[in-house]
């Protein structure tokens, strides 16, 4: 009879297993497996199928000659397990190359404690302020169980080097398996690197001549990729034997800097597809990549290195974006005219997207536009908080710090807002004049439902969800989207600005002082001035009218209507005597929820 018991019981805890998991589908069934200690093959390192890319029906970029078929691309079949956060450092490229296989990462420890949190002032005040406390765990009963605790397919697999860039975004854009990131791309591969300094420009503006691509200001070094199946570009964090801007690295050394531009870029990418924002800016991805930079490549505005250099590293891809830089566009004739057809949705959505990861350095060069005024957002791995995030300095709560031209109210779209610079135009960009004065939005459904997620998140799970490389990340972005979904997106803009603020009023040197708090009419034209504008310590400045230039917003054929108030069309009925300022005030203007400055 103790065989006949213990067969009894084994079957008894069996079923009971599997009643409990039914409930969840596939998770149930890992349940099962996990229970009884079986390795499912076609889980862990199943074959996969093969379907024609989508890459071969992208249409080709501006001036590109790339138009070769693409090959077969694997469906990724791996899954983002929530809370591993890995990242391709080199320990981790596999040195095996077939690409039929993957085994998801595996799953890392939850990190609780460090639950000491800090508050943000909702006034300026002389002592260092901290922000809210949005890390506390969550109440049981808030938990949002649809999504803790799950894990998600990778929206595009990656075979040597290569994502399917397209095929990724309508899988996203679908929405059928709330997809993230992508699949790890195993192994190094050998790639053509090639210069992207140079000219370029848009065929439409016949009177504008070609612009000089910027060089940048840091050491990190972007290639072109050549591939038969399109034309990527690489970032290199620092490349040994390129010592750009007098910044040295060595080969085999391990770059601190890199590691967490690395991380940042795939933890974005992951919430990017999570929100449905990533049709807005390009996709980015990790792989190891083997290749020979060419001689010239640039190391100063004045200096070029005179060899070629090896390249065996980690690199930061991101799919192309059509056209030219926003910079280059402004610099023509004809370029700037375009602004007033760039879509609305693509103007809020930018802002949205800006706001919710953190965007701290939004400028003209980091927005693309193409032949037909569509704008795409580039070099994203500074977001969630990294570019101001200093542990240990004076104000080492300053998770973030939100600077960008479609967002009034900080730094870089204050000095756009009146510059002569763009024939005056870069004040279109601010998202309220198209989506309306009152700057409120009607968010779509699976933005919203990405942000109830995080609000009912505890810090903690977001930071182990997304991989995120600081716990304040995760703290700062709870608080905007918990404040987005509350107090709507203008009074989120102010909460989320009360510490750049109080750096402002409390940190000013003092040939900043007499500006301090003053709107851009107040101060007069000066050396001092000019200086001011830029002046990065705080990214805070006075919120003020929109300047739109009579614009009327572009709505039409918008996958999705942004506007809470459908009857605003901008153009001149929006526009003051002038025709420049921006103060048609409609009944969004007072909504409850809205708290004024």
């Amino acid at each position: 009879r103790g065989p006949e018991m213990g067969r009894v019981t084994v079957a008894a805890l069996l079923l009971l297993t599997l009643s409990s998991a039914s409930w969840s589908g596939a998770d149930g069934a890992g349940a099962v497996r996990r229970a009884l200690h079986v390795m499912d093959p076609f889980h862990e390192h199943g074959p996969v199928k093969y379907v024609v890319s989508d890459l071969d029906a992208a249409p080709p970029r501006s001036g590109s000659t790339d138009n070769a078929p693409s090959p077969a691309q694997p469906v990724d079949t791996s899954v983002d397990v929530p809370g591993s956060g890995s990242g391709n450092s080199d320990d981790a490229v596999h040195a095996a190359k077939d690409h039929l296989t993957h085994t998801p990462a595996s799953v890392v420890e939850e990190k609780k404690g460090d639950a000491d949190l800090d508050e943000t002032p909702h006034e300026p005040k002389a002592t260092a302020a901290e922000p809210a406390d949005t890390g506390a765990e969550a109440d049981d009963d808030d938990v949002d169980e649809h999504v803790v605790g799950q894990t998600y397919p990778t929206c595009a697999a990656c075979d040597e080097c290569m994502v399917d860039w397209v095929a990724a975004s309508k899988r996203v854009s679908e929405g059928t398996d709330q997809c993230r990131g992508t699949g790890e791309c195993r192994g190094a591969c050998d790639v053509k690197l090639l210069r992207i300094n140079g000219t370029y420009g848009l065929k439409k503006l016949s009177k504008d001549r070609p612009q000089t691509r910027d060089l940048g200001a840091s050491a990190a070094t972007v290639m072109r990729v050549e591939t038969p199946r399109g034309n990527p570009y690489v970032k290199f964090v620092c490349v040994p034997g390129l010592p750009r801007h007098h910044t040295v690295c060595e080969k085999g050394e391990e770059n601190p800097r890199e590691k967490r531009l690395i991380q940042n870029t795939e933890s974005l990418q992951k919430l990017a597809d999570f929100c449905g924002l990533e049709s807005i800016s390009s996709r980015s991805w990790i792989a190891h990549v083997r290749g020979r930079m060419p001689a010239g490549m640039p190391l100063t505005p004045t200096e070029n290195h005179p060899m070629p250099v090896d390249v065996d590293q980690l690199g930061i891809f991101s799919s192309p974006a059509d056209g030219i830089a926003m910079s280059a566009l402004c610099a023509g004739v004809e370029g700037p005219s375009l602004l007033f057809d760039v879509p609305a949705y693509q103007v809020v959505e930018a802002a949205l997207y800006d706001f919710i990861f953190c965007a701290g350095d939004r400028h003209t060069q980091n927005v693309f536009v193409d032949e037909d005024s569509n704008i795409k957002l580039i070099d994203n791995d500074n977001l969630l908080g990294e570019q101001v995030f200093v542990p240990g300095s004076f104000n080492k709560t300053r998770k973030c710090g939100v600077s960008s031209l479609f967002i009034p109210g900080t730094m870089e779209s204050w000095r756009l807002r009146r510059s002569k610079y763009c024939r005056g135009l870069l004040g279109t960009l601010d998202y309220r004049c198209h989506a309306g004065p009152s700057g409120e939005v009607n968010l779509k459904p699976k933005l919203q439902q990405c942000l109830t997620h995080f609000k009912k998140s505890s810090a903690n799970d977001i930071h182990a969800e997304f991989g995120l490389a600081e716990l304040d990340f995760a703290k700062s972005l709870k608080q905007r989207a918990t404040d987005l979904l509350d107090v709507g997106f203008p009074a989120a803009l102010q909460r989320a600005s009360e510490f750049e603020k109080t750096i402002m009023f409390t940190k000013a040197p003092d040939n900043k002082k007499p500006f301090v708090g003053k709107k851009w009419d107040e101060i007069p034209p000066s050396s001092d001035k000019d200086l001011f504008v830029v002046w990065r310590d705080s990214m805070w400045r006075p919120l003020e009218p929109a300047v739109c230039n009579g614009l009327r917003a572009n709505w039409d054929n918008a996958p999705w209507d942004y506007r809470t108030d459908k009857s605003f069309v901008g153009g001149e009925e929006g526009a003051d005597g002038i025709g420049i300022e921006l103060q048609r005030i409609t009944v969004e203007m007072t909504r409850p929820k809205t708290i004024q400055p």
